[in-house]
């Protein structure tokens, strides 16, 4: 039988099944969020009313077809400075893209896109500001200088067929490509060219901003040339390193014999340059403080024992090495144009009070929220009272549903915002609380100053202590760090004017009334957010914060979870890459499932983690795993749909022979979750 055709008609059945049509409204969302213009027209359709994006270039348009108006003193400018749907539309579909390529994900349409947008319009309004100074100071730019450049751009790729046909399934074809690019192109130039008008860059400015960034300028372009040999333990590394050294085996012979990285062993472990980014922590300072030329190791990595030969360094640790690496002098000298640009043009803005105002119902509440100062936590209270009288009408209890969800997100964002405003406000009441009684009294009121002394001599002595004496040096330890917490707490309360404990306990029920209130309206606002919008995984993953005993939303937590580690966990490779960050969160995971099949009062959330658990066995390549799961969900469900056709095929898979599989088999009587979880000598590659 062949195994791939079993395993795609497994999953073809298991698709077929009732549990998956519960969630069509999901899947159709998804599928609609896969194309971006589908998800930036719901996100923008209250603001164009319903509207067309186009406009008759001889009639200008009105106030409430644009996104945003560009102000000067207040006053609106001409509709050729408005943000207009087609240019918020198009630069949204690149952010969209270039969010889900970074995190592997779209974009959260209720807690995320919406500070995209805003984002967005910030720049588009930024850039408009720019063309508006452009053209008070007479700057333009030819249609020849527009086609060079857009010629430019184009031969760079419709010599590469890959590329061409890319740009033809993206765009239709390379005249539609040129056309679209032709706009961005001509608003490049006139920033290059408003740019140089503004800005001087003298070597001086570029020095001093080496010195300033030094640190982050060596990590990005120092590099280092090595090859290595990757070994899967110390005492075989250090015998390879002795052969190396005595002579007996040049370094390109012991790769090519013992490498277990078989991508480069053939070529004698030749790995090339690498930035210090590039070079895993263990090994990077010996490799960059290496003479070229010396071998070194053994040195222990997450993953194996390397060996490593460093051939050649390129190091930028003073400012004349980046002067005489012109590419990269010159990259330095745009970052400081950009830096000085980017002071300009808020100076130019704040001189001549240049903003914008917001059409539509959303994001001008975004926007007058992420204009709060960080440290103005009266005017974050002031904002969610205002925003309280939209969320909670008429001063009901119950949350008004029919506001749109992005505002309800929102809401949560701002009192989670003012929560941790409180956590700072209140931090000595807290810290009074947590530690008042947690250590002997005759460290009560003594000089903070003097409680670090000896602090810092009981740790000195811990380093030499042993049994009894660090035993109980490390009891003192904590008692000194707890006085020292305490005292410091009393010492901020007083100059506060709280000097008894009936004050400071006051302030800690007014503090934990807060907060119990907070919580209870994070919790009403995110349920609510759940039933309108179920697919938010940023809402569940806040609401089983909150409540975990809700079932339901653990359900679609833990599914979330999953569908994020997924890529990683299904590639083997990968997964052998990232296991020891990876593992912990996937046991949970598994382990938040199988809870789930066994002790959820609901059938359909038993079967729900029953298939998602399915589903990681496939992804595991681990029928047996599979099997188990398949039985545990005919035995909640005898007449699940295709259930028996299902198990069938995945037994037919087991053979006597076949006693490996990339996981250890699960009791149904005791579920474990790391079982689930591949060791890495399982996913060896050699």
């Amino acid at each position: 039988m062949n195994i791939k055709n079993t395993s795609n008609r497994r999953k073809e059945l298991l698709e077929k099944m009732d549990w998956m049509r519960k969630h069509t409204a999901v899947v159709i969302w998804v599928i609609v969020a896969a194309f971006g213009v589908g998800v930036v027209w719901w996100s923008v359709g209250a603001y164009i009313g319903g509207q067309g994006a186009t406009q008759n270039v001889n009639q200008a348009p009105s106030p409430s077809q644009a996104i945003a108006l560009v102000t000067k003193g207040g006053t609106p400018l001409s509709y050729q400075y408005w943000i207009m749907p087609t240019d918020f539309n198009n630069y949204m579909q690149s952010v969209n893209s270039n969010y889900k390529n970074t995190y592997g994900q779209e974009p959260d349409p209720l807690f995320v896109e919406p500070q995209l947008e805003l984002n967005a319009i910030n720049t588009l309004v930024d850039q408009k500001i720019i063309d508006y100074f452009a053209k008070q100071s007479n700057i333009t730019v030819s249609k020849s200088d527009v086609d060079n450049q857009v010629n430019s751009i184009v031969s760079q790729y419709k010599n590469n067929p890959q590329v061409l046909n890319y740009i033809n399934q993206q765009y239709g074809s390379l005249q539609n490509f040129e056309n679209y690019i032709r706009p961005q192109v001509e608003e490049n130039l006139i920033t290059q060219r408003v740019m140089s008008l503004v800005v001087n860059v003298t070597q001086n400015d570029v020095q001093n901003y080496y010195e300033t960034n030094k640190a982050t300028i060596e990590n990005t372009y120092d590099q280092v040339k090595i090859a290595h040999i990757s070994l899967s333990s110390e005492a075989t590394a250090q015998k390879v390193v002795n052969l190396i050294k005595s002579g007996a085996l040049t370094f390109n012979e012991a790769a090519k014999e013992y490498s277990l990285d078989t991508t480069t062993s053939a070529s004698g472990g030749e790995v090339g340059w690498l930035t210090r980014h590039q070079v895993e922590s263990a090994l990077g300072s010996g490799i960059f403080s290496a003479t070229p030329g010396s071998v070194i190791g053994p040195i222990q990595t997450n993953y194996s024992w390397e060996i490593v030969k460093v051939e050649a360094k390129k190091l930028y640790d003073n400012f004349d090495s980046v002067v005489q690496a012109t590419s990269i002098y010159n990259t330095l000298v745009n970052d400081v144009k950009q830096q000085k640009f980017n002071e300009w043009l808020a100076n130019y803005k704040n001189q001549n009070k240049f903003s914008y105002q917001l059409e539509g119902q959303v994001l001008p509440y975004f926007k007058e929220y992420y204009s709060i100062p960080a440290t103005d936590t009266s005017k974050l209270e002031q904002f969610i009272q205002n925003m309280k009288s939209y969320i909670y009408p008429s001063n009901q209890a119950t949350v008004n549903t029919s506001v749109d969800a992005r505002l309800l997100a929102l809401f949560v964002t701002a009192l989670e915002q003012y929560k941790s405003d409180l956590n700072k406000q209140y931090a000595p009441v807290l810290s009074y609380h947590a530690n008042k009684g947690s250590f002997p009294a005759t460290y009560v009121g003594v000089p903070v100053d003097v409680l670090q002394k000896q602090l810092n001599e009981v740790q000195n002595s811990l380093n030499t202590a042993t049994g009894t004496k660090f035993t109980k040096l490390f009891n003192e330890q904590t008692d000194l760090q707890t006085a020292i917490n305490f005292n410091k707490a009393v010492q901020a309360l007083n100059k506060e004017g709280y000097t008894t404990d009936e004050q400071i306990n006051a302030q800690y029920d007014k503090y934990t009334n807060l907060i119990s209130q907070i919580n209870d309206q994070l919790k009403q606002v995110l349920t609510a957010i759940y039933q309108l919008v179920p697919y938010s995984t940023v809402a569940v993953s806040k609401l089983y914060s909150l409540d975990p005993s809700n079932q339901k939303v653990a359900l679609s937590y833990f599914e979330n979870q999953y569908n994020l580690l997924k890529p990683i966990i299904s590639n083997p490779q990968t997964y052998q890459m990232y296991a020891s960050q990876i593992n912990p969160m996937f046991s949970y995971v598994v382990s938040g499932l199988q809870s789930l099949s066994y002790t959820a009062q609901s059938t359909s959330i038993k079967q729900g983690a029953l298939i998602t658990l399915i589903s990681i066995a496939q992804d595991l390549n681990s029928p047996q795993q599979e099997l188990t799961y398949l039985k545990q969900l005919k035995a909640i469900n005898p007449n699940y749909q295709g259930i028996d056709q299902v198990i069938a095929q995945v037994e037919s898979m087991i053979t006597p022979k076949s006693t490996y599989t990339k996981a250890a088999t699960v009791s149904t009587a005791s579920p474990v979750a790391t079982n689930l979880i591949p060791s890495p000598q399982a996913t060896q590659f050699k």
